[in-house]
């Protein structure tokens, strides 16, 4: 049976233009953070636009490229694990000049 995820404020982020979005789930002892899906959005064509998950800061386990304005997902089935005890992060590259991102998380701990 799949687990219900509720969201909370921390699961999005949607900064000024061309700023990246950024999610950080901090370290917790003896658990690890679960992805259950990522949602992203530019408001217009990106420049540089890329979807990175960090297993700890610098350890990418997860990376797109997004070359479209409008909404994009993915479904992690099961969901991506990060290890334990360590913190996971989630970047919306800045989308260039007056290109807005939003990214969100469906995030849960095990």
């Amino acid at each position: 049976m799949t687990q219900a995820v509720q969201r909370t404020t921390s699961d999005v982020n949607a900064p000024a233009s061309n700023t990246a979005a950024v999610l950080t789930y901090a370290a917790v002892s003896d658990r690890r953070h679960v992805l259950d899906s990522v949602e992203w959005s530019y408001s217009a064509s990106p420049t540089g636009g890329n979807l990175k998950i960090e297993d700890g800061a610098g350890t990418t386990v997860f990376s797109i490229d997004v070359t479209a304005a409008g909404p994009g997902f993915f479904k992690f089935a099961p969901g991506l694990a990060g290890r334990a005890n360590t913190a996971l992060i989630v970047t919306l590259a800045a989308g260039g000049s007056g290109v807005s991102g939003k990214v969100n998380a469906g995030h849960r701990l095990e």
